[in-house]
């Protein structure tokens, strides 16, 4: 899908959403490089859980690049709002049970505390179908651009509180690689994904 299109779609999706949300999805948009990393859906994929799915943006831009089963699990109630083709569930992913051929989780692993990590990321594990593939895309702490990303990230939860994170953790992506093939996932790599963009986005992927 090209930008324009992606756009649009963006638009027409979220146009009766409250106007905070719509802004919200909007700069989502523009600042995440979400058709980078629809790029990395298997073409054989044909669900999907994005935990801590936020509006539900890369769910409903995975439908629209041909997931046909995507569920949401996000715990802010204040985000959750009915998206065209995205079963929207308000809670952690222990909520949702079953497996998908991916799991994605999108910007949402910072906000775990860091000790937490191997518990979560083994659940994530656990919702992947067998030879399915997780996508997690983060930042990278090793890059000059993390100031900004750390600064914005402040920003949204501690002075505009649009944000329910407690925590700002990350993880340089060498000792990721390494934490997610210890936990079990195969054909674990990762890749840069920020040309152009002010934050140091980073795409692992991994096979179960």
């Amino acid at each position: 899908m090209r930008l324009l299109s992606a756009l649009r779609l963006v638009l027409r999706t979220y146009r009766s959403h409250p106007r905070g949300a719509r802004l919200h999805v909007l700069i989502r948009f523009f600042t995440c490089p979400f058709l980078r990393i629809t790029r990395a859906l298997p073409r054989e994929a044909r669900s999907l859980i994005e935990i801590g799915a936020g509006h539900g943006l890369f769910a409903r831009l995975a439908v629209a690049h041909g997931i046909r089963r995507a569920v949401g699990v996000e715990p802010d109630v204040r985000k959750l709002h009915p998206v065209e083709g995205v079963s929207m569930v308000t809670g952690y992913d222990v909520s949702v049970r079953g497996t998908f051929d991916v799991v994605a989780i999108i910007d949402a692993l910072y906000a775990i505390p860091f000790p937490l990590w191997d518990e979560f990321l083994t659940r994530a594990y656990e919702r992947v179908a067998p030879g399915g593939m997780l996508i997690i895309k983060e930042q990278d702490p090793t890059s000059i651009k993390d100031r900004w990303n750390h600064a914005q990230e402040w920003l949204s939860a501690k002075l505009l509180n649009i944000t329910l994170a407690d925590a700002f953790d990350y993880e340089p992506p060498a000792a990721f690689v390494g934490r997610l093939s210890r936990l079990g996932f195969r054909d674990v790599a990762s890749k840069r994904i920020d040309f152009g963009y002010p934050h140091p986005h980073v795409l692992y992927v991994a096979r179960k």
